[in-house]
């Protein structure tokens, strides 16, 4: 007893010090992971063990996917496509800003949603300074937008990842199961952000003269090694496609993408670390620590054994999962509450028919419920803080709350529906 009050009270403070952003939530969760380690709560916990406990085959895909996308992002591929966009769009603000929410969508689907935001954010703040409209109206749609589009694969976000590898689900099926939500949802927000911003209609396309005028052949700035990576990633996502015919893990093929694209660029570990979201791994480091912490001393069996007693109902079970995990993910964030859940999703696995949809009721949950307040997912808080250090204004937590909460919950809706759906048929 004395240690699984130990265990919970370690879990607690952790959370509370990245609710309330006491400081850098990575060095928080590694911090507390060791913490966790060092009380003995179990002895299970030990460096010589760590594989048991941490998903290295999550941490695989996320390091080989962002040495991937950081040596992409030199060649200028990506502002090309955001100069593109406008080229194309031929003046309208209404055709720029559906293009962006689409290509940001379909980017993040493949790349990491704060990678992609990054770089298309600095020609959204620049249209957005040109015509004089407030950057919310564009930069908030395109956070949504990647969060959405972040949701239909299985490294297009990294709770996905954390599921699918957790699931043992494979990437084509992953795809297929979420594709449909995430698509009927992105429709209908594009649809409702348009209705809301009906003033982007009226913008004349003289103000937007010199980003017409911009080349996006010009912003590549290595056509050799842009060709050269596109082709290492695009085997990158076919051996996510075919990689349990192959009988490998997914990690192997993203971290032999990653090698090759050091050796083709003539890059180094120490050049492309900059572009290696460290705070990431370690955070993930030290939830897998406290989660197994937490199994150990019998807490996940304990909540397992709590939620199957009182909703005994299969899709009351689906629903549960799927809001509560919504929820909580919008103002926790989604990878901590994912990390949570997996063990209690293993538990309840063979509680009823069909038992596995638990696994998408989790990932739908967690991928809609980031859309809720700024602390739902990096990629909110990252473009928060560029509107306000470019536009020197303060947005208001309620103010985002307000927007990300209706898209959240008409992701949650539909997820819902299309739950019971799959659970029939």
């Amino acid at each position: 007893m004395l240690l699984k009050i130990i265990a919970l009270s370690i879990f607690f403070f952790t959370y509370y010090l990245i609710i309330f952003g006491k400081g850098n939530k990575a060095v928080i969760a590694f911090s507390m992971g060791l913490l966790i380690s060092l009380v003995k709560v179990s002895e299970n916990l030990r460096i010589s063990n760590a594989g048991d406990f941490i998903d290295f085959n999550t941490l695989g895909i996320l390091l080989g996917m962002m040495i991937i996308v950081g040596i992409l992002k030199t060649t200028g591929l990506f502002q090309a496509i955001a100069i593109y966009i406008v080229r194309k769009s031929n003046g309208s603000v209404v055709s720029i800003f559906i293009f962006t929410m689409l290509a940001v969508a379909i980017l993040s689907s493949f790349l990491d949603n704060v990678t992609t935001l990054i770089l298309f954010s600095p020609v959204i703040i620049y249209i957005c300074q040109e015509i004089g409209i407030k950057p919310e109206k564009f930069l908030f749609p395109m956070i949504f937008s990647a969060n959405i589009g972040g949701t239909a694969t299985m490294i297009g976000d990294p709770p996905n990842i954390l599921i699918g590898s957790a699931s043992g689900v494979s990437f084509i099926k992953f795809l297929i199961i979420m594709f449909i939500p995430a698509a009927i949802s992105l429709v209908i927000s594009i649809a409702y952000f348009l209705s809301i911003n009906r003033d982007l209609k009226s913008i004349e396309k003289k103000q937007l003269k010199t980003l017409l005028k911009a080349d996006p052949k010009k912003a590549i700035t290595d056509y050799i090694l842009l060709k050269k990576g596109i082709l290492v990633f695009g085997l990158v996502i076919l051996g996510f496609f075919i990689h349990e015919y192959l009988d490998y893990e997914a990690a192997l093929i993203a971290l032999t993408g990653g090698a090759i694209m050091l050796l083709i660029s003539k890059k180094d570990f120490d050049e492309i670390s900059g572009e290696i979201e460290w705070d990431t791994l370690f955070f993930f480091v030290g939830l897998f620590a406290i989660v197994k912490a937490l199994e150990d001393v019998h807490v996940i069996e304990d909540v397992t054994f709590l939620i199957y007693n009182f909703i005994s109902h299969p899709y009351l079970l689906l629903l549960t999962v799927l809001w509560g995990a919504g929820i909580l993910s919008a103002f926790m964030g989604a990878v901590p509450v994912v990390t949570i859940f997996i063990p209690i999703i293993k538990a309840l696995l063979g509680t009823f028919d069909n038992s596995e949809l638990l696994w998408w009721a989790l990932a739908l949950g967690a991928s809609f419920g980031g859309n809720g307040t700024i602390s739902g997912a990096a990629s909110n808080m990252v473009i928060v803080g560029m509107i306000e250090s470019n536009f020197d204004r303060k947005i208001r937590f309620i103010d985002f709350m307000k927007l990300g909460m209706k898209v959240a919950f008409l992701g949650l809706i539909i997820s819902s529906i299309y739950l019971y759906i799959l659970m029939i048929i």
